[in-house]
C-alpha cells in the first residue's frame, strides 16, 4: 500500500490522542498533528511518537514554537490588528491545507478541532475528505445550546465520515445534518494491550481501595462523589481512597475531606503530571471505581475499570449502559448523592465484586483487546479502498 498523508487536528496534551495514533505506528501513514486547542506541554507518549522512527512518521504540521504561544499569539494580534480580528491559529491552518495534500483531515473532537476546521473558507472545505470524530459529549451536551447547535450541524455537513465511541451518538449524527458514512463504533483512545489484562490478578476480597475522578467544572460532578465519601468513610475506618483529575473548583472540599479523614486519603490535580500507568497500578488495586458527570460518553476511565477489576458505579449519564448490554458487570446510578451513598455499599458484597472482577476481565479480553479494536481502527485511512 501507498504512504498516506493524513491530517490530524487534536488535543496535543491528551493521552487519548497519542493513543489513537499509536494503534498505527506499523502503518505506512505520514501523521501531520495540529493543535485544535491551546496547550501547556505536549503530551509525553505523543512526543514518544514524534520522536520515533517506525514505519508511520508523526511529526507537526507547523514548528513547535508556533503552536506552543498560539494563544499568546493571538492576543498580541487582537491588540495590534484588532480591526481585522486575526486568528493566528485559523491562519495557520488555512497555510497548512493550502501548502500540502492530505488524504484526509480527522478532526478529533468537535468542540475543539471540529469547530476550528469548520471556520476555514468554503474554497479549502471543499478541497479535503473530513473526518469527525465525537468525543465524550460533543453533540449530546451542546446540542441543548442554540449557538452551538448551529455550528454542530454545519461541521457534521461537511464531514465525509463520522466516528463515535457509543451507538447513541451515530443516531444523534443523523438528527443533526450529518449524510456522510458511519466509521467503526469504537473507543476514541483504542484498546488495551495484554499486559494490562496480566495486572487483574488481586481478588476483591484483597482489595481496599476505592478511586474515583474527582473533576468539577462544566461536566464533572466531583462535588457529589466527596459528599458520598464524606458519609461513608465515618464507618470504614480502613478503606483508603484516592481521587484523580481533581479540578480546582474542588480542591477546598477534598481538603476538607483529608482533614476530616487524614490517613485515607491521597488525591491528585488535575494538573498534575502523573504517567498513566501510576493510574494503572491504582486501578488494579482497587475494588470500586466511582464516576460522576452532566454527560459523558463511555468514559475512558470506566473502561479501565471493567479491564483492571475496579467495580464501576458510574452515572447513567455516560453510555456505559452499551457495555452492559454486551454482558460487562457495573452499576449505571442517577447523578445523585442518595444514589452514590446507596451504591458504596457494595463495598463490602466482596462475592458479587469477585463474580463481576472475572466475568469483566473475561469480556475485556474479548472486546477491549488492542488488537480487536485495532482492526477496527485500520478501517479509518483506508476508505477509499472500502467505498
Amino acid at each position: 500500500m501507498e504512504r498516506r498523508k493524513i491530517l490530524v487536528i487534536g488535543m496535543l496534551d491528551s493521552i487519548h490522542l497519542a493513543r489513537w495514533l499509536e494503534q498505527f505506528s506499523d502503518q505506512k501513514i505520514d501523521f501531520y498533528m495540529f493543535p485544535s486547542k491551546k496547550f501547556k506541554y505536549l503530551n509525553s507518549d505523543l512526543l514518544r511518537l514524534l520522536k520515533s522512527s517506525g514505519v508511520a512518521n508523526y511529526r507537526l504540521a507547523r514548528p513547535y514554537i508556533a503552536f506552543k504561544y498560539i494563544g499568546f499569539l493571538n492576543e498580541i494580534a487582537r491588540i495590534v490588528f484588532n480591526k481585522f480580528d486575526q486568528d493566528i491559529q485559523l491562519t495557520l491552518l488555512n497555510r497548512v491545507l493550502l501548502n500540502n495534500k492530505f488524504m484526509y483531515v480527522h478532526a478529533i473532537e468537535i468542540q475543539g478541532a471540529g469547530y476550528l476546521y469548520g471556520s476555514l473558507p468554503r474554497s479549502i472545505l471543499d478541497q479535503n475528505k473530513l473526518i469527525i470524530t465525537n468525543y465524550g459529549s460533543d453533540i449530546l451536551y451542546f446540542r441543548n445550546f442554540p449557538e452551538h447547535a448551529s455550528k454542530i450541524r454545519s461541521i457534521l455537513e461537511i464531514a465525509k465520515y463520522y466516528s463515535g465511541e457509543c451507538q447513541r451518538d451515530y443516531e444523534l449524527a443523523i438528527t443533526n445534518n450529518f449524510t456522510g458514512t458511519f466509521l467503526p463504533c469504537i473507543p476514541n483512545a483504542g484498546g488495551f494491550n495484554s499486559e494490562i489484562f496480566t495486572m487483574n490478578v488481586t481478588p476483591s476480597k484483597y482489595r481496599n481501595l476505592i478511586i474515583a475522578k474527582c473533576y468539577g467544572g462544566m461536566f464533572g460532578l466531583g462535588g457529589l462523589i466527596i459528599d458520598a465519601l464524606n458519609t461513608f468513610l465515618k464507618t470504614r475506618p480502613s478503606v483508603q481512597v484516592l481521587l484523580y483529575s481533581v479540578t480546582d473548583d474542588l480542591i477546598s472540599q477534598v481538603e476538607m475531606l483529608k482533614f476530616n479523614f487524614s490517613n485515607q486519603i491521597t488525591y491528585y490535580r488535575v494538573r498534575d503530571k502523573v504517567e498513566r500507568k501510576v493510574f494503572l497500578e491504582y486501578f488494579s488495586r482497587a475494588r470500586l471505581y466511582i464516576g460522576a458527570s452532566r454527560s459523558d460518553g463511555i468514559s475512558t476511565s470506566f473502561l479501565e475499570s471493567l479491564c483492571l477489576g475496579a467495580y464501576a458505579i458510574q452515572t447513567n449519564t455516560s453510555c456505559g449502559n452499551e457495555w452492559l448490554d454486551r454482558g460487562f458487570i457495573a452499576t449505571l446510578v442517577q447523578p445523585r448523592l442518595s444514589s452514590l451513598i446507596m451504591e458504596l455499599d457494595r463495598y463490602d458484597d466482596t462475592r458479587m465484586l469477585e463474580k463481576a472482577r472475572v466475568m469483566n476481565l473475561l469480556l475485556s479480553q474479548k472486546f477491549l483487546n488492542d488488537k480487536v479494536i485495532k482492526d477496527e481502527a485500520l478501517k479509518f485511512y483506508r476508505l477509499d479502498k472500502q467505498l
